[in-house]
């Protein structure tokens, strides 16, 4: 499940890039969108958002957190309850996100080009996942399943991550191809145009995402009943 996280549009601060696990969206020979945490078999095509233009180097900022929402209980019933209480808008997970930039100008000839060496595009995003607060009191099976519960809830949202990185990267992209403005003024409402494209785009995959997974029940088995 996904959320907006609100950023502003031109950002003054550059995050440093967090290590964080890649999300690999296949599409089968039959059509079928797979998503794991593995790399795309050799019979399977890549999802990827196709670039616009090349040379420049492309390097978006990373930053991702990882909070909690408790829950207690012994047995599968009791954590299921707790997590229908307590989950983000009633899901079990969420990964809200958002992309910013920053660039600088200066006048070009007799209009105004944008620095390349200035442009950063930053991807922030928040994961919200049940945290089992009193797990060492519940049954040593209980714990195993548990853990593959919650592995495949973390696969399920840095999906989310991972193509909010990927539109960061997009933004780069666009914005290192933007053309020179007749002035200054003109270069801040030009990049928002754009920018606003790609995070478009990014919607559209953000919500075909959870359609193609049925918010990630079609990743695991643990979340059928």
């Amino acid at each position: 499940m996904r959320r907006l996280l609100e950023l502003l549009g031109l950002l003054l601060l550059v995050v440093p890039a967090l290590a964080a696990a890649q999300i690999h969206m296949c599409k089968t020979p039959d059509g079928k969108k797979v998503y794991s945490d593995l790399p795309c078999p050799a019979d399977a095509e890549k999802v990827t958002i196709k670039s616009r233009g090349g040379g420049p180097s492309i390097n978006p900022g990373i930053n991702v957190r990882t909070e909690h929402y408790d829950i207690r209980g012994t047995t599968w019933v009791e954590l299921r309850n707790q997590i229908a209480g307590k989950g983000p808008e009633g899901f079990w997970g969420s990964a809200a996100s958002g992309i910013g930039f920053e660039l600088r100008a200066k006048p070009a000839g007799s209009g105004c080009a944008v620095v390349p060496e200035s442009i950063r595009a930053n991807a922030e995003s928040v994961i919200r996942l049940p945290g089992w607060g009193n797990r060492y009191q519940g049954p040593a099976a209980l714990q195993v399943y548990w853990d593959s519960v919650y592995r495949s809830l973390d696969l399920h949202e840095r999906g989310h991550v991972q193509i909010n990185l990927d539109g960061a990267k997009e933004i780069e992209r666009v914005l290192h191809n933007m053309p020179p403005q007749p002035s200054c003024d003109l270069i801040a409402p030009e990049a928002r145009r754009l920018t606003d494209q790609v995070r478009a785009q990014i919607d559209r995959r953000q919500v075909e995402y959870d359609r193609d997974t049925d918010h990630g029940r079609r990743q695991w088995t643990p979340y059928q009943d």
